[in-house]
């Protein structure tokens, strides 16, 4: 059993809890039930994250590694909630453009495979 790093989104109208909620569906009807599917429906639970730079940035992604690296173990998985200009462009091209009460939360962690 090994373990490997994902990425996965959703957006919709939900609070963080529905968010990975769908995400782990999502996850789950691609890859199947499997325990170690390698991706989040393999993790027990998420942890919101507040303390990161603006998302898509290099220091985001600088950000995120040292997540990885420093403080995520195997089944573990962070949240991002995802605002402004890029919640705006993910809106748009997923058919909620217009559409108020609309979030997005960005999971990243260590999945079992």
């Amino acid at each position: 059993m090994g373990a490997h790093n994902f990425r996965t989104n959703a957006i919709g109208k939900f609070d963080a809890n529905g968010a990975y909620k769908q995400a782990v569906e999502d996850a789950q009807w691609e890859n199947g039930n499997c325990p170690y599917n390698g991706t989040i429906s393999t993790t027990h639970g998420f942890g919101l994250r507040t303390d990161n730079p603006r998302f898509g940035t290099k220091a985001f992604w600088e950000w995120e590694s040292k997540i990885l690296d420093d403080e995520c173990g195997k089944r573990e998985c962070f949240a991002v909630e995802i605002k402004g200009k890029v919640l705006k462009d993910w809106k748009e091209r997923s058919g909620w453009k217009g559409k108020r009460g609309v979030r997005a939360f960005y999971f990243f962690g260590v999945a079992a495979s």
